[in-house]
């Protein structure tokens, strides 16, 4: 998700799709992909009581963070869970990363995609 203000953009990202601007005529990520691997995606599924097999939520999901998903996240949180807790205390969380980039005139132009481009194409090659 983009939001674009006169002065700001605002990226939030949860999955494995991506956002990419073209600044000076060079490809700026605004956002990461989720994937499970990744050092710190994999320790948080880990804390959440997962395993990442061959690049993998429990061996089966290839993203770690996601809307729905909800075999990997429980139904209700425990009583005395604060809400951020709850919502990033389990293997895929929704959760998002959020970017913030100030709008300026060399600011050209934004892709937002989803990992068909991505496994295909760097960020550099889209832009």
């Amino acid at each position: 998700m983009a939001l674009i203000t006169p002065n700001e953009i605002y990226c939030a990202n949860a999955g494995d799709s991506r956002t990419v601007a073209c600044e000076y005529g060079n490809a700026v990520d605004l956002s990461k992909d989720h994937k499970p691997d990744l050092p710190d995606e994999r320790a948080r599924i880990m804390k959440g009581g997962g395993h990442v097999v061959d690049g993998r939520v429990n061996g089966v999901i290839a993203l770690s963070r996601a809307m729905g998903d909800f075999d990997y996240k429980p139904v209700t949180p425990p009583k005395d869970a604060k809400k951020i807790w709850y919502l990033n205390n389990h293997p895929v969380t929704v959760w998002p990363d959020i970017q913030v980039k100030p709008v300026h005139k060399e600011l050209e132009f934004m892709i937002i995609a989803c990992d068909g481009i991505w496994d295909c194409k760097t960020s550099d090659q889209a832009v």
